[in-house]
């Protein structure tokens, strides 16, 4: 078996791929573990050596670690599902981005870190949203969330804005312009009909934006989408329920007039005009969006004395 750690060295707002190579390389040599480190170059490398490698090896059993945000990681998945052999092939995940959301998922998060633990970790099938011609692990965002994405690019660079706070800054800049999102949507072969929202979460974790919980009843291992459609409130009514958001406790009765949530095997979005969305943290810009599950599609990698952690749902659905 082979170890790969995948190091994206531009994720977060530090540079910790050295203090994380050296830990790696530590920790191997206390073992007879095959273990090669990895750092990207830029955008799509990590997919580019995920795929290179289990062409180079193609008769091992080979366990990829992405080393960064959940934009590395989603890079990692996409590189694994794309390359030969990909039943051989698990992913892990090694925490050090901006938001690490996806790792919120699991329980004992700290485990994450340990490379011990990783080097020691079981092979569990996990759902995968297969977007337009990518794969998502976490979430896609449209509207609101989405360019929050974007200003928090931004702001995450400025060193003036401490680390914890780029998304609530990004969130709060944001919502001075107010943007949202006009189309067709459809679920599940349904009717499309015509709207304008304020925001939409499809997702597979719970958590998006540095600890949202914006899809408290999300399961990485039912096969479905769990969507979250918001419509084009004002500025004060949505201030008024960032709070619950970001619990996970606004799927309640006296929301459900602005909140819509329910689960899809399959959404379809056409929207009015190009527009920005959000896949994994990472923004694209289309005309149309084509959303569906992939079940039990990845082999993922959950460290020794950590296990996914189901959220119990709320008692309030009410559908598209």
């Amino acid at each position: 078996m082979k170890y790969c750690f995948v190091i994206n060295p531009a994720a977060g707002r530090t540079n910790v791929a050295e203090e994380l190579k050296a830990r790696i390389e530590q920790c191997y040599k206390q073992s007879d573990t095959e273990v090669t480190v990895y750092l990207t170059e830029g955008v799509g490398d990590a997919t580019d050596y995920v795929i290179r490698t289990a062409r180079e090896y193609p008769d091992e059993e080979l366990r990829f670690y992405a080393c960064g945000g959940d934009g590395t990681l989603g890079e990692v998945v996409c590189g694994a599902m794309a390359a030969e052999g990909r039943e051989r092939i698990a992913v892990g995940l090694v925490p050090s981005g901006t938001g690490n959301d996806f790792v919120r998922n699991f329980t004992f998060r700290d485990n994450f870190g340990d490379i011990e633990a990783q080097l020691r970790a079981d092979v569990h099938p996990i759902d995968l949203i297969r977007c337009n011609d990518r794969y998502a692990i976490n979430m896609v965002n449209v509207g609101f969330d989405c360019e929050v994405v974007v200003k928090v690019a931004q702001l995450k660079r400025k060193w003036w804005v401490p680390s914890g706070m780029a998304y609530i800054t990004g969130l709060i800049v944001t919502l001075l312009r107010k943007p949202g999102v006009k189309g067709r949507l459809s679920a599940d072969g349904e009717e499309p009909s015509e709207r304008r929202y304020l925001l939409n979460t499809y997702a597979n974790g719970a958590f998006c934006g540095g600890g949202f919980h914006s899809n408290p009843k999300s399961n990485l291992t039912d096969g479905l989408l769990d969507v979250l459609l918001v419509s084009n409130i004002g500025r004060l009514k949505f201030v008024s329920i960032v709070g619950s958001y970001k619990k996970g406790t606004h799927l309640v009765p006296k929301y459900a007039k602005i909140l819509e949530s329910r689960k899809a095997e399959r959404i379809d979005f056409f929207f009015d005009q190009p527009t920005h969305v959000s896949v994994d943290g990472e923004v694209i810009s289309v005309s149309e969006l084509h959303l569906s599950t992939e079940k039990q599609a990845l082999r993922f990698l959950i460290p020794a004395g950590s296990r996914l952690e189901h959220v119990e749902p709320t008692e309030q659905t009410v559908s598209v």
